[in-house]
This record gives C-alpha cells, sequence and structure tokens, in this order.
C-alpha cells in the first residue's frame, strides 16, 4: 500500500503475449452472478417469514432481558414506557405471525390488557388491508385472545387453557408460546426462570458484544490510520507485485471455480436429500466447496508451473512467516470500522429505498439481510454447531480468499498494472469485493457490509502478497460471528 505496490516492465513492448480468453471468462463470471442473484429475488417468501421470525424471537427475549435487568438495578423505576414503545416499532411488523409475537411481548412489559388491546387492534388492521390471516395464524390468534380474556380477569391465573392448547401454542410459537404461558404471576419459579433463561443470556451476549466490538473496532481504527498514514509518507511497502503474461488464464481460472462451487453445491444438495441424511449434512456441504478448488489445476494444464501458481495467488508464507498470523489479527480489527461504515452505508440505503416506496409489502416478509445458516444455528446442538465452525471458518476462508484474494484479485491487478498503482490497487480491490459481497447469500442490502470485510482482507493482500493474514481474518470474524449466532439465537 504504498507508491512501491508493483513492479512493472519498462514498456508495453516488453511484455510477452498474454494467454487466455478474459472475455468469454468474464461472461461465464457474469451470467453466474446473474443467476445467483435471480435465485435471491426469487425466494420463497417463507423462507424469509422464517428468518423474521427467529429475527423477532431475538428482540423479543433482548427486551424481556433489559427489562429483567431494568427491574433488578432499579425496582419500581424502570422506564417500561419507552422500552415497550422500542418493542413496538421493531417487532409490530412484517406478517401477522410476526404481530402476534409482539401481542405476546405485550403481555408480558405491559400486561394481559394491553395484549389483548394490540391483539384486537391486529385484527383490526389485517382485516382492513389483506382480509382475514393464515388459518394457523388465525387459530393461533384465537388461542391468545381467550388466554389474555382470562388472565385479565385474574392475573394469577397462568395458563387458563387445555394442555392440548397449551401443547399447540408452544409449537406454533415456540419461545413466544413458553413466555405467554408462563407470566411472572401464577407461574412457578423454575418454569419462569427457564422461559427467562434465553432472554437473560441474549441480553448479556447483546451487552458484551456491543462493548467489545465497539473496543476492537475502535483499536481498528487507529491500526487503519496508522497504515493509511505509513503508506502517504512512503513508509509502506507493497508485497504483490504485477507483470504476468498469462493473467487472462487466472479470470479462466476464477469462472471455472464459479462453474463448481455451483454445481457442487447443487449436487451435495440433491444427493443429501435423496439419502434424506441428517447428519453430517453441514460438513459435506464444506467438504463439496473445497472440491471447487480443483479449479486450480487449470493453469497448470494451460502450461503454467505449479510453483509459479502458487506464488501467484498468494500461496505462500510471505516475507516474514513468523509475523504473517498476528497480521492476520490485526487485518480482523482494522476490518471492523470498515464494517461498521458498510452497515451504515445499508441502513441508509434501507431509508432511501422506503422513502422511494421500493420496500417490501408492509404486510409481508421483509428483505432484510439473512443467511441460510441461522437457521440451522437456531436449532443447533454442539455438533452442528462444530459443523457451522468447520465450514465457516476454516473451508469458506481457504475457499473463498483463495479464489477472490487469490486468482481474482491476481487477475484484476494484471490487467491493470499500467495504470497509476493507487488507481489500480483501489479498482482492483472495489471489483473483488464487489462480487464477492453479491454472491453472498445476505442479499443486495447487505452488500455494502461484506464489501467493508472484503476491501480489509484485499488491502492486506495487497500489502503481503500472501493470503495467511486475509486467510486469518476471514477465519476469525467467520468464528465470532457463528459462535454469536450461537449464543443469541439459539
Amino acid at each position: 500500500m504504498s507508491q512501491s505496490f508493483t513492479t512493472l516492465a519498462e514498456s508495453p513492448s516488453a511484455l510477452p503475449m498474454r494467454k487466455g480468453r478474459p472475455l468469454l471468462a468474464w461472461l461465464v463470471i457474469l451470467a453466474v452472478v446473474a443467476f445467483i442473484l435471480w435465485r435471491y429475488w426469487t425466494a420463497n417468501p417463507i423462507d424469509k417469514q422464517k428468518y423474521d421470525l427467529l429475527n423477532a424471537r431475538f428482540h423479543g427475549r433482548y427486551f424481556v432481558g433489559v427489562e429483567q435487568l431494568e427491574k433488578r438495578l432499579s425496582p419500581g423505576q424502570s422506564d417500561s414506557d419507552a422500552l415497550y414503545k422500542q418493542a413496538r416499532e421493531t417487532l409490530y411488523q412484517h406478517t401477522y405471525a410476526q404481530r402476534l409475537r409482539f401481542v405476546v411481548l405485550a403481555g408480558e412489559l405491559k400486561g394481559p390488557r394491553e395484549a389483548g388491546e394490540q391483539l384486537r387492534q391486529l385484527n383490526q388492521e389485517w382485516t382492513a388491508h389483506r382480509g382475514d390471516p393464515p388459518d394457523e395464524d388465525a387459530a393461533t390468534a384465537q388461542t391468545l385472545e381467550r388466554l389474555y380474556a382470562a388472565r385479565t380477569k385474574d392475573p394469577a391465573v397462568a395458563a387458563p387453557l387445555p394442555e392440548e392448547d397449551q401443547r399447540e401454542l408452544r409449537r406454533r410459537l415456540g419461545w413466544f408460546g413458553d413466555l405467554a404461558l408462563t407470566p411472572a404471576e401464577g407461574s412457578g419459579d423454575a418454569a419462569r426462570a427457564a422461559v427467562l433463561a434465553p432472554a437473560w443470556r441474549t441480553m448479556v451476549s447483546s451487552l458484551i458484544l456491543g462493548v467489545t466490538m465497539l473496543s476492537v473496532g475502535g483499536l481498528g481504527l487507529i491500526l487503519l490510520v496508522t497504515l493509511f498514514v505509513l503508506w502517504v509518507l512512503g513508509f509502506l511497502r507493497g508485497g504483490l507485485t504485477c507483470g504476468s503474461s498469462h493473467s487472462g488464464v487466472y479470470a479462466e481460472t476464477f469462472a471455472l471455480y464459479m462453474l463448481l462451487f455451483m454445481g457442487l453445491s447443487y449436487g451435495a444438495h440433491y444427493v443429501l436429500e435423496w439419502f434424506a441424511l441428517r447428519q453430517g449434512t453441514i460438513a459435506l456441504s464444506g467438504l463439496a466447496a473445497l472440491g471447487s478448488l480443483t479449479a486450480l489445476g487449470w493453469p497448470v494444464l494451460r502450461g503454467i508451473p505449479w510453483r509459479q501458481v502458487r506464488q501467484d495467488i498468494g500461496w505462500h508464507r510471505g516475507r516474514r512467516p513468523w509475523l504473517e498470523p498476528f497480521l492476520g489479527v490485526g487485518c480482523y480489527a482494522l476490518a471492523l470500522p470498515m464494517l461498521f461504515l458498510g452497515v451504515l452505508i445499508m441502513f441508509g440505503l434501507t431509508k432511501l429505498r422506503d422513502y422511494l416506496g421500493l420496500g417490501p409489502d408492509e404486510y409481508g416478509p421483509s428483505d432484510a439481510p439473512a443467511h441460510p445458516i441461522v437457521f440451522w444455528v437456531a436449532r443447533a446442538g454442539w455438533w452442528v454447531w462444530l459443523e457451522v465452525l468447520f465450514v465457516a471458518s476454516i473451508v469458506a476462508p481457504i475457499v473463498e480468499e483463495t479464489m477472490f484474494r487469490g486468482v481474482l484479485y491476481r487477475y484484476l491487478r494484471e490487467v491493470s498494472s499500467r495504470w497509476r498503482p493507487a488507481l489500480s490497487v483501489l479498482f482492483s480491490a472495489l471489483l473483488v469485493s464487489f462480487l464477492f459481497a453479491v454472491i453472498h447469500p445476505q442479499g443486495f442490502l447487505a452488500v455494502p457490509a461484506l464489501m467493508g470485510l472484503a476491501m480489509a482482507f484485499t488491502l492486506m493482500r495487497e500489502w503481503r502478497d500472501s493470503l495467511i493474514p486475509a486467510m486469518i481474518a476471514h477465519g476469525l470474524n467467520n468464528g465470532v460471528a457463528t459462535a454469536l449466532m450461537f449464543f443469541l439465537m439459539s
């Protein structure tokens, strides 16, 4: 990340004839990206609603945990009105099923009378805008109506419902069903503690996460500014050099990787469904992803020695092998402020979209960024979590850093090597980061946040040439994210 980023030939005529068919490769790459985006935009609304309900469970637990903390810290002085208003703004939206969960939260924060009032308001609004609610949700609403009507008369009545109705309420609402059936008054201490335990865990984990991310992100910002100043002053020497005559082959390699990754992923999915496997499915999917690295054999078949391929894509120990792992930790820290910036941009785009009236249906599922992995984590045991950790923190960093920061970035830096070094780096890093973000399943709104992380990984690759720091930073990020999801969502 200095003016000595690249070593160029003295003149264009000194460069040997370039190999490869990059135009054809880019047609393949863009076709795969278009397919991925099409799959996202045509996703089943039921899947989107499932994510919304998981998100609602997280927020519901958080609000209940905050209320319990306020009661302990300031008995009789907690600001329940402000908390209730925030909870309503967060949860009383989108589908009927999600709004029902707010009704339960209203009963917890404000009592059964308020829950009954919110339920009546929900039915009036929904009927006016969408007609009758879905049958199962309507049945759940009727059960809640009977529950809160009885409790309004006698708050000490914990569960004035037949056992069968209680089981059905728990099945349909999950943790919210447990919360509705075990109020503060009239429930046994053990039953109430069991319901509040996830709320406490979510609230405490969220607070720890916030403080930790702000602290590490602050250190990362200091590191980022320091490196930028060193680059401006010319003290930072880049590690990646250009001058290859076969960059087009790396464009072909990346296109082949995308085809292999898509094919192996879908193939593994259908094979797992065919054999009805329930254990080890995530790990097997990760092995399929590792299989896409066989694309690295393509440049060898095209006549590039494997030793040169390894050097070109960053599969080496770097200038100071002992230092690279520590720089990986530092890369994760400096990636956080770039992630925060991306999140701010994401929220800005969301507000702009809603202002222009381009957002999702007010009474339909949201299009909030989501990763399918949360569905596994939400119902995970320790074995499933270990599988997720293996794929997210080991497989994904190896595969994605190799192909994006290794192969694709090498190609882009080579084709733009005649530009000014800073412009070449910026162009290559932005394009690699954009493609990296777009193909992830979180959706288009998540692109700025994912680009923030990817830019940090890419600049570290430029500085060190070796992929080791970027792989470690990527693995740390995914490991922290999956661990937090496990504690917050399970």
